[in-house]
């Protein structure tokens, strides 16, 4: 359910420019045509301009084993969910019943930092407090139905990771303590939280918590030899509060506009909510920077085991946009760079799907370690067999895919490489970005 920007491992770097009349959809409906014709994606985009809806489309659903979507069908969002959680804790300060400076130590003494952990620093991801998803040796423990009091006890034993208030780490642990903080002020579970102060209030009738178990819930699914077969995910109960909620991109939509139109909470709630940028904070209290060349979206993105999500606000232009990816052969990363390229006629390489063969003997040329003045990292390119391997400083190494002559890619972080091999050259490009590295030539 995490949602990171890092580098050679997913870079969001979404481009904008100057706001005109014409968003290109055309362009953009292309571009999803493209990715449906070759089976690389399955799910769903929808765009709003100051609340009212010009695109909305469902795309690659004709390929499921048994296609079922209609105009309700909800998406697990994933982190997003973590941005109604935000206001469920904004709406309790605004009523005066919580300060962002009340300690943790007021609902779970018992917890790591609980003395010192604010509810600021709990929605800011500077608690300190780690991440009971990934749990203690088994990333796949909350694919089962576990306890309340199996989680808490898995936030005790992970401690603290780093001192609170000293940096920003990203903790699910802390967003599920701060639902389960609401659900004592309200007395309430968190499922009707979400139904009775945000989906019931605001008419999003397509959005829920799925602990209050919604009907017409989409699947997540993964690509085999066998074409698309659903790939199982969280038991999203374990994830309450922090990724938890299903909804429709146009409920998502309805509820991000009605937050920057302050209809949800003041305007005084969303500037505090939103990362200050001054302090180069990414984060923010619920809602997260989603940054452009000259512009941000704020929102929020998320991730469950199949499942890949963003919705975003731009304050500049009223352009807000909600994407689901229930079956990610394309990232969405590399999905809304594309679009949103399009949208504000910026240049962008429409994807080539061709399947391209590894000549066998050739991969030899490309090893070595590539580096540039004008980029943070160095590039270490290996082979094995037929399998070229890049590995960026300090970062895990990861397998390469043949995009043509000298050309490979990995789709998943929307990482280009082009190899020029008679100038010792390696152009790399992702994320809208392109740098030029030279081959590092051995000590002697």
């Amino acid at each position: 359910m995490k949602f990171r920007l890092t580098i050679l491992t997913g870079i969001l770097l979404i481009v904008s420019g100057v706001y005109g009349q014409n968003l290109h959809l055309d362009k953009i409906d292309d571009y999803i045509t493209l990715i449906e014709k070759n089976n690389r994606g399955i799910g769903n985009l929808t765009i709003y301009r100051h609340g009212k809806e010009l695109y909305n489309r469902n795309f690659g659903q004709a390929s499921l084993p048994e296609p079922a979507y209609g105009s309700d069908t909800k998406y697990h969002i994933g982190s997003i969910t973590k941005t109604y959680t935000a206001v469920l804790i904004f709406q309790l300060i605004e009523q005066k019943r919580l300060t962002l400076e009340d300690r943790l130590e007021r609902f779970f003494p018992e917890m790591p930092g609980a003395k010192e952990i604010t509810i600021k620093q709990m929605l800011e991801h500077t608690s300190g407090l780690g991440d009971y998803v990934i749990g203690d040796g088994d990333p796949d423990w909350l694919l089962e139905e576990v306890t309340e009091q199996d989680i808490l006890n898995e936030i005790k034993r992970q401690g603290l990771v780093a001192a609170p208030g000293t940096k920003e780490e990203y903790s699910n642990s802390a967003y599920y303590l701060l639902a389960k903080i609401a659900e004592k002020i309200h007395n309430k579970d968190f499922g009707n939280l979400v139904h009775d102060y945000i989906s019931a209030p605001y008419g999003l009738k397509n959005t829920a918590s799925l602990l209050k178990k919604p009907e017409k819930v989409g699947k997540s699914y993964e690509y085999n030899a066998d074409g698309w077969q659903e790939k199982k995910d969280f038991y999203f109960p374990n994830t309450k509060g922090a990724g938890d909620i299903v909804a429709t991109t146009e409920d998502m939509l309805r509820f991000i506009n009605a937050l920057f139109e302050y209809r949800i909470l003041t305007k005084e709630s969303i500037a505090i909510m939103k990362p200050v940028i001054e302090k180069k904070e990414y984060f923010g209290r619920g809602l997260m920077q989603i940054p452009l060349y000259n512009h941000r979206f704020y929102g929020h993105g998320g991730d469950t085991r199949g499942t890949h999500s963003v919705l975003g606000y731009n304050e500049e232009d009223g352009v807000s946009l909600a994407l689901v990816i229930n079956g990610e052969r394309y990232t969405r990363n590399q999905f809304i760079l594309g679009v949103l390229s399009l949208m504000y006629e910026k240049p962008f390489e429409m994807p080539d799907f061709t399947e391209y063969k590894v000549v066998p003997g050739l991969l030899s040329q490309y090893d070595g370690t590539y580096s540039s003045p004008g980029f943070p990292l160095k590039v270490t390119i290996s082979h094995d067999g037929e399998t070229l391997y890049a590995q960026g400083t300090g970062q895990p190494s990861f397998a390469l895919e043949s995009a043509g002559l000298h050309k490979f890619s990995m789709e998943e972080a929307g990482l280009q490489l082009e190899f020029k091999p008679e100038s010792q050259v390696m152009i790399l490009k992702q994320g809208g970005s392109k740098f030029e590295l030279i081959k590092e030539q051995p000590s002697k």
